[in-house]
C-alpha cells in the first residue's frame, strides 16, 4: 500500500515538473495591444463582424484584415477610440496599424 502511495506521489511530482517546464518552453508572446483593443470592443461576441468573437476581431484589426465598421454593435465613439489608440501605439518594430474604417 505504501509503495502505491509513494509511486503516485513520484508520478504527480514528475508530471507537475514537466507541465511547469512546458509552460516556460512553449510560452507564446502576443502583441500587448491585442487585449487593449479587445477591451475597447463591445464584448458581445456576436460574430456579426465575420469573426468568431471580439478577441478575434481585435486580432483582425491588428493584422489590418478587418474594418472597424464591421463591428455592428459598436458605435462611432468606439471606432474613434480604437483609431486613436492605434495611431498612438505602434508595434514593437515601431510600425503603426493602418486603421480601416
Amino acid at each position: 500500500m505504501t509503495t502505491v502511495i509513494i509511486l503516485s506521489i513520484v508520478i504527480s511530482v514528475a508530471l507537475a515538473l514537466s507541465l511547469s517546464i512546458a509552460s516556460v518552453v512553449l510560452h507564446v508572446e502576443e502583441d500587448p495591444r491585442l487585449q487593449d483593443i479587445a477591451d475597447l470592443l463591445p464584448q458581445q461576441n456576436c460574430g456579426l463582424c465575420g469573426n468568431p468573437g471580439c478577441r478575434a476581431m481585435a486580432e483582425a484589426i491588428l493584422a489590418e484584415d478587418s474594418k472597424l465598421t464591421q463591428c455592428k454593435p459598436g458605435d462611432q465613439a468606439m471606432r474613434d477610440e480604437i483609431k486613436e489608440y492605434l495611431e498612438t501605439h505602434p508595434n514593437e518594430a515601431g510600425e503603426y496599424v493602418k486603421v480601416k474604417m
